[in-house]
C-alpha cells in the first residue's frame, strides 16, 4: 500500500483535504457506529483495527451540524479567496506562519486548523482548533474503549457491562482493566455515543 492509499483510508474528506473523521468529526463517527453495530461478530477485529487511528492522546472532535462536505466547501472558498488553494501556493502559505499552521473560521463559528498534509494528493491537513466552538475534547483510550465495548455488545445482542469492557480492553485493545473512576468515564462516553447514534446500550 502506498502512502496516498493509506491517507485515503483515514481521510473522510475528498482530496486535497485530509480529515481523520474518527478523531475529528462526530457525524462521521455516528455513521460508523450505526454501520458496525449491524455487522456480525467475526468482523469485530476489523473494527478494532480501525480504532488505531484514534492514537493515544487527547483530541478535539467537531460535534456541530455541518457535514464534512460543507466544511471542506467553505474552507475551499476561503483558500481560493486567499489565492492559496493550489498545492504550491498552499505550502507557501503554511510555511509563512511561524507556527506552521493557520486557523480559519467557517459559517457556524467553528475554527479549523490548517496544516501541511502528508501526501501529494491530500496536501491540506485539517482538524478542529483546540477548545473551539462545537468541539468536545476526548481521551483516545477512553473513546476507543467505549466504542469497542459498545460495538461488541451490539454484535452479541447484550448490554454493555464492566466484564465486557475489561474483556475488550485486555483481549483486543492491549489495555489494563479499568479502575472505578475510569469505568465511569468510559460508560459516560459510551452512553453519550449510543444516545446520539440511536443504538442500543
Amino acid at each position: 500500500m502506498n502512502d496516498t492509499t493509506a491517507i485515503k483510508v483515514v481521510s473522510c474528506a475528498e482530496a486535497p483535504f485530509m480529515l481523520n473523521g474518527w478523531k475529528h468529526h462526530m457525524g462521521f463517527l455516528v455513521c460508523q457506529i450505526r454501520k458496525w453495530t449491524n455487522k456480525p461478530e467475526q468482523m469485530y477485529p476489523l473494527f478494532v483495527a480501525k480504532l488505531k487511528v484514534l492514537g493515544d492522546s487527547l483530541f478535539d472532535i467537531y460535534a456541530g451540524e455541518l457535514d464534512v462536505s460543507q466544511i471542506t466547501r467553505e474552507l475551499t472558498e476561503t483558500l481560493k479567496g486567499f489565492n492559496v488553494y493550489e498545492k504550491e501556493a498552499y505550502a507557501r502559505w503554511i510555511d509563512s506562519s511561524a507556527q506552521l499552521f493557520w486557523q480559519l473560521t467557517i459559517s457556524d463559528g467553528s475554527e479549523w486548523t490548517m496544516r501541511h498534509g502528508d501526501s501529494e494528493e491530500y496536501y491540506v491537513h485539517i482538524h478542529p482548533a483546540r477548545h473551539g466552538l462545537h468541539n468536545e475534547r476526548l481521551k483516545a483510550n477512553q473513546l476507543r474503549s467505549a466504542l469497542a465495548t459498545l460495538i461488541l455488545a451490539n454484535m452479541r445482542k447484550e448490554q454493555p457491562n464492566i466484564k465486557l469492557l475489561n474483556e475488550v480492553r485486555q483481549n483486543y485493545l492491549g489495555l489494563s482493566k479499568v479502575t472505578r473512576t475510569m469505568a465511569k468515564e468510559v460508560f459516560s462516553i459510551m452512553n453519550g455515543m449510543a444516545d446520539i447514534s440511536k443504538v442500543p446500550h
